[in-house]
């Protein structure tokens, strides 16, 4: 699954691109299965802080029929568990990063995004890398796996194209591009519809939202996030550095 030269050129001018189908239906219902068995926390493997409560049920806002409802994400899944994985293993996927970064490839960080029914909140706009992704230099790309259809009504990622070529952005920039999106005057903004199986992959950098899940469907996307191995961990020093060798070789010194 190697991407053809123009599409490589596509992923660096707009920050990402869409790979329909790249999951087998099998293994989506079956990764699909397993989250949602993780998310009624009867998950003894997955510790607790791993898994984010929406907003607006913490405030006592809002209100869900059980407890997988009431979570906005779950992270850092494949650090602890085999299925989560196996799926940041697919070779699928790591031939799609490979063409984007190269062969030596590590696992980062990871994020299944719930947006439950009816109460699935906002994501505002931002970039990924200054939330916590200490690497130099930014070569990191997401692979954003959809486990059930991704629509506008849901909740579905939009982007904002080119923006990644800007590099680390202000967030009271980010703040404008979000306010200029609540008022629908970001004509530059476009939506990633995706359907179950469909593969979205991003940039680091590029500024991307979702938005509220209007339905009474569960919205679930698992993100994977993939950094090359040549880059150098520039974290803080008490923080673990447990980035997981995916495919090729470690480098000396770097992350």
């Amino acid at each position: 699954m190697q991407l053809s030269n123009e599409r490589v050129k596509r992923f660096w001018e707009d920050g990402f691109i869409i790979v329909k189908n790249l999951l087998a239906p099998d293994k989506v219902a079956a990764l699909l299965a397993h989250a949602e068995w993780v998310a009624s926390g009867k998950a003894t493997h997955i510790p607790k802080g791993q898994l984010q409560i929406e907003p607006g049920v913490v405030a006592g806002k809002a209100q869900a029929e059980n407890y997988a409802d009431s979570l906005r994400k779950m992270s850092h899944l494949a650090f602890y568990d085999e299925g989560f994985q196996n799926h940041a293993r697919n070779p699928k996927i790591l031939d799609v990063i490979e063409s984007l970064l190269g062969p030596d490839i590590k696992l980062y960080q990871d994020q299944l995004f719930m947006k439950p029914p009816r109460i699935g909140s906002r994501q505002r706009y931002h970039q990924d890398m200054p939330l916590g992704f200490y690497i130099d230099p930014p070569d990191m790309v997401t692979c954003w796996a959809a486990l059930t259809d991704s629509t506008i009504e849901n909740g579905c990622v939009w982007m904002l194209p080119g923006t990644h070529q800007f590099g680390i952005i202000e967030k009271s920039k980010w703040g404008e591009y979000e306010q200029m999106s609540v008022e629908g005057n970001l004509a530059e903004e476009r939506p990633l519809e995706l359907k179950a199986g469909d593969c979205s992959f991003h940039h680091g950098l590029i500024l991307h939202s979702s938005r509220p899940n209007q339905t009474n469907q569960r919205r679930r996307g698992y993100a994977t996030h993939y950094v090359s191995a040549k880059c150098r961990y520039t974290g803080p020093s008490e923080r673990e550095n447990d980035a997981m060798l995916m495919r090729g070789q470690s480098m000396p010194g770097c992350i």
